[in-house]
């Protein structure tokens, strides 16, 4: 938040520091877990279920948790996204078809809270009936090898489809899968085994019910905490808020008279003006407003002040060598959602935390 504040402070009156800026930016790209400036293509092919998730998370502003039921993500503010890297099925009548995502690591500060692979559906009005289409997932824990030994698989989630009304996307929970690989630090990814059974126990073609042709219709989406959604203490965020004032625009004498009360005023961070729309995604840009403004004695009750507040403008007022006034600084943050591409090209849904300011108040 404060980070984004000093960048349009920086743009806005005319500061080039050109080693600054970098500084900041360099600080802001490590807060999201980037350790260099991402190289992004012009043309980025969004999936559909990654744009559907960063809709979903950015509906919700008190929370970097992600509204996903059925999945252990009560603590997860991080979603990476894998697209399936195997070949569609040379024969339309497949019957079994290994899903490969090429997932070697997780940034180690961050744990694995849950995973899921999210399959787009196909509408074959042959298969559109009654029947339940039956689909497992297996994790491949040992390939087989032709003619000496059969794979050894583990099943990790199942489901059955009415095909009769079948949505577009179908979630499949695969936490296992990838808790089995991050103890072996992802040494042994030999990708999923998907299996489709109709109630009569023939085999389904798996191109009638699945798009596998297109790698990004099948997503593998693993949910991580990063450690950081516990807030700043008010501490330091007070700290914070201090070596960014804001540099007078008019004489201090003159702008005196016409100071306000402590209150929130819009600000709009667009990404584009502080060189970020070229690796963020969406959005493309936010309201993020900011506090101004002074904490006088008496403190009306509106402004939310802390008792400590209070005690520090009755000092103020009483002398004002004793104590300075109180700081008009945010006392509500809301959380905002970014959809941006990781150092290895890997599209992210972050939803960090302390980007918007709800209220002001005097500490």
């Amino acid at each position: 938040m404060i980070t984004l504040m000093l960048l349009l402070a920086m743009l806005h009156t005319g500061l080039s520091d050109i080693s600054g800026y970098e500084e900041l930016q360099k600080n802001f790209r490590m807060k999201l877990g980037l350790s260099q400036r991402p190289v992004i293509n012009e043309n980025i092919n969004i999936p559909s279920a990654t744009m559907d998730l960063f809709k979903l998370t950015s509906k919700q502003k008190m929370t970097t948790h992600f509204p996903l039921p059925g999945l252990h993500t009560a603590t997860a503010n991080t979603a990476r996204i894998y697209h399936n890297k195997g070949s569609a099925p040379i024969k339309t009548k497949s019957k079994k078809y290994r899903l490969q995502f090429d997932i070697d690591s997780i940034p180690e500060r961050e744990q694995v809270k849950a995973a899921e692979v999210r399959f787009t559906m196909k509408y074959d009005q042959e298969l559109r009936n009654d029947e339940f289409i039956h689909v497992v997932l297996h994790d491949i824990v040992q390939p087989g090898t032709k003619g000496l030994s059969k794979p050894i698989l583990r099943i990790i989630d199942s489901k059955s489809i009415n095909m009769s009304t079948i949505s577009k996307t179908e979630s499949f929970d695969v936490t296992p899968f990838l808790e089995r690989l991050s103890k072996n630090n992802f040494k042994e990814n030999h990708g999923i085994l998907v299996q489709c059974v109709t109630e009569s126990g023939s085999h389904t073609h798996l191109l009638s019910v699945f798009d596998f042709v297109s790698p990004e219709n099948t997503l593998l989406l693993v949910y991580t905490d990063d450690g950081t959604s516990q807030k700043s203490t008010l501490e330091r965020m007070m700290r914070r808020i201090k070596r960014s004032v804001d540099a007078p625009t008019v004489p201090q004498k003159k702008a005196k008279k016409k100071r306000e009360i402590c209150q929130r005023y819009p600000m709009y961070v667009n990404f584009t003006e502080i060189g970020f729309s070229d690796w963020i995604q969406a959005p493309g840009g936010y309201d993020a407003f900011y506090c101004k403004g002074e904490c006088k004695f008496p403190l009306a009750n509106h402004l939310n002040a802390s008792n400590h507040a209070v005690m520090q403008t009755l000092m103020n007022s009483y002398n004002s060598s004793k104590a300075p006034r109180a700081c008009c600084v945010p006392t509500k943050l809301s959380t905002q959602t970014l959809l941006y591409k990781d150092d290895d090209g890997k599209l992210v849904v972050k939803n960090y935390q302390e980007m918007t300011v709800d209220e002001c108040g005097c500490r």
